[in-house]
């Protein structure tokens, strides 16, 4: 059993005691920091399917990087992921979402052709440990313009700040361990759009879409649906299904970093109020 599949267990099984065990203690009274405001913290463990591809060549110099596939070439097919939530509401129309996502895929691959990554070629058949990460910030407020019942509809705009590296380690040969690796971010600012259905007995269903394309950048996009339930006063759990792209093209020497990875999956998160 995977880390993530223990996590998930445990998860579920923390829930399942906490909503028997509590019984008719769910009517106390949340606890509030600041009056007319609402936050909530917590974690979510995740599972996600990795796509794409990079360049990474050496100091811009042309004959030093080619493209390089994360399925084809290094063998990447998924990954787990960990991120960090802050959420809150604040006079019931303003509303954010702060959260910081480490993704770390990684790979064992006999190459089935010769490329180059950071200068330093790779010669077909050898075999190739990789390690890819992504360390994804996400600032997201969102005003509530429309609203009808449970259903709320509330326009956006955010900040989203990605690093991505990649390391490839192999060993040559003479019998001698090489490790090449190389990290690069982009900033994007973003506009979305927030849809939010309140159910009853503490159920939350939302849908987040946000992204921005720069001429001479990239893109980055994040669509996101979740459900969320309250089951005791400050302690939410909740459900997420995701997609992350993003791209990223530099254009200030010769030959360019440029990446574009997709990251579409699932996760589990539990949060407490404050």
């Amino acid at each position: 059993m995977s880390r993530f599949e223990q996590c998930v267990r445990a998860f579920f099984l923390t829930a399942v005691v906490m909503v028997f065990s509590l019984g008719e203690s769910v009517a106390q009274e949340s606890f509030r920091l600041f009056s007319g405001a609402r936050f909530f913290t917590g974690i979510d463990w995740g599972y996600y399917l990795v796509s794409g591809e990079f360049l990474v060549p050496a100091g811009g110099r042309p004959g030093s990087g080619s493209k390089v596939n994360a399925y084809s070439d290094l063998g990447i097919t998924q990954t787990e992921a960990v991120t960090l939530t802050l959420e809150g509401t604040i006079l019931d129309d303003h509303s954010f979402n702060i959260d910081y996502s480490m993704f770390m895929p990684s790979g064992l691959s006999r190459i089935t052709r010769d490329f180059l990554f950071h200068n330093r070629l790779y010669l077909e058949g050898s075999l190739i440990d990789s390690k890819i990460d992504f360390n994804w910030f996400r600032f997201f407020y969102c005003y509530s313009a429309y609203e009808e019942g449970s259903v709320r509809i509330s326009p956006g705009l955010g900040l989203t700040h990605v690093r991505f590296g990649a390391t490839l380690n192999n060993t040559t040969d003479d019998g001698e361990f090489v490790s090449n690796s190389r990290r690069l971010d982009v900033t994007y600012p973003t506009l979305g759009l927030e849809i939010r259905f309140l159910a009853p007995y503490g159920l939350d269903f939302k849908w987040q879409m946000e992204a921005m394309s720069l001429i001479t950048r990239g893109f980055v996009s994040m669509s996101k649906a979740s459900a969320s339930w309250e089951i005791y006063p400050d302690i939410n759990i909740s459900l997420n299904i995701s997609n992350r792209i993003t791209q990223s093209v530099e254009d200030n020497q010769d030959l360019n970093n440029e990446w574009l990875f997709s990251l579409t999956g699932m996760s589990a998160g539990i949060a407490f109020g404050f």
